[in-house]
């Protein structure tokens, strides 16, 4: 196992795209548009989430602030960087994509008929709830891997004298 990660570098045409420049500038942050391809469940319904928060979590733990990355490389150029801190949390992508899906539905489903199809059976905060419950650590993660889709957030900045290209 490899003590790298990995977060996307897009294509040009690709609608969130960020230029090498840009990166090797200022690093990758929570704002940084290739972010926005990666899932984060606990932003989806932030309120809820913050409310149903269990109190053990570290107070550092904000979803806002949170960058998605990858534990392999899954693209055939991706922005590389060891592991550099312990503030990294996995979480269960598919209860992630359950939040996703909910939300939509509750949201649009006055409004959108195709919204029903993505009605879980499940309330918003019952999702969150497991989702809270998935939450480990990144060293919990590696020992045991119980998730088939993870999510995994690093809840920091990460500095630009440290990311590099990795190619497939």
């Amino acid at each position: 196992m490899s003590n790298l990660l990995y977060h996307a570098y897009l294509p040009e045409n690709h609608d969130h795209h960020v230029s090498l420049e840009e990166i090797m500038n200022d690093g990758i942050k929570s704002s940084t548009k290739s972010n926005n391809r990666y899932s984060n469940g606990g932003i989806v319904k932030f309120e809820i989430t913050e409310l149903l928060r269990p109190s053990n979590t570290p107070d550092w733990l904000n979803f806002k602030e949170a960058i998605g990355v990858d534990i392999t490389n899954r693209f055939s150029k991706s922005f590389c960087f060891p592991i550099f801190t312990d503030k990294i949390l996995v979480f269960d992508g598919d209860i992630s994509l359950s939040i996703y899906d909910q939300a939509f539905y509750e949201d649009l489903k006055d409004f959108d008929e195709e919204a029903f199809n993505f009605d879980t059976g499940e309330t918003i905060e019952h999702w969150i709830k497991l989702y809270w419950d998935s939450m480990m650590t990144l060293e919990e993660y590696l020992i045991k891997k119980p998730y088939t889709k993870s999510e995994l957030l690093i809840f920091e900045s990460i500095p630009k004298d440290i990311i590099k290209i990795c190619e497939e």
